[in-house]
């Protein structure tokens, strides 16, 4: 394509003010979605390791700093990349699925920072697939937790059977009900639903 014809649909795609409204809330869905599952990536790892409260601050045990915040990452600390290695030594994600949340962290990082280039460049569009792989992703997370710490450490689930795809996390709750709305507003704009 030349450079003329891609400014033009370069500016068809921006003056469209539907599909920009439908980009707004695409884009917003995305972000949403990508907070659900950086929060299942590090804020349940920092609440795990919380051992007490003082002075208006959370007390956190030392092996979260040893096994966490002081691990480095490429000679770095990061404590999303940090989080995701301890989840991935723990079971809870696989090598291939850190390279996945890599991605789509990169791509997040697009979308809440170029926000211009998804609504008025049309090489950039949200990735569908990638946010319904962060619901998926999110809710293994979740489903994990729930599995291996939540239920061995509650007597109330003692010798009681628990079937996996029945577990329904709050998270999953609230994306669920935040989509159904997304879907809604799509819908009234003229858009398939996705259904």
């Amino acid at each position: 394509m030349s450079e003329k014809s891609k400014n033009i649909k370069d500016w068809e795609k921006f003056l469209d003010s539907e599909g920009v409204k439908n980009n707004l809330i695409r884009t917003s869905l995305y972000l949403f979605s990508y907070e659900l599952l950086k929060n299942s990536i590090v804020d349940k790892i920092k609440d795990f390791y919380c051992i007490g409260f003082e002075n208006n601050e959370d007390i956190y045990s030392k092996n979260y700093n040893k096994e966490v915040v002081n691990r480095l990452i490429n000679g770095k600390q990061n404590i999303f990349l940090s989080s995701l290695y301890w989840l991935e030594e723990h079971g809870a994600i696989t090598k291939d699925e850190i390279n996945e949340i890599s991605d789509i962290r990169e791509f997040r990082n697009t979308v809440a920072h170029q926000i211009d280039r998804i609504l008025a460049d049309n090489d950039y569009n949200i990735d569908e697939n990638k946010e319904r792989r962060m619901f998926e992703l999110m809710r293994k997370i979740e489903v994990w937790w729930i599995i291996e710490v939540e239920i061995p450490t509650n007597p109330d689930f003692d010798e009681k059977e628990i079937i996996y795809d029945e577990i329904l996390p709050g998270k999953e709750i609230f994306y669920n009900y935040i989509q159904t709305i997304t879907k809604e507003l799509l819908k009234k704009k003229g858009e398939p639903s996705g259904e």
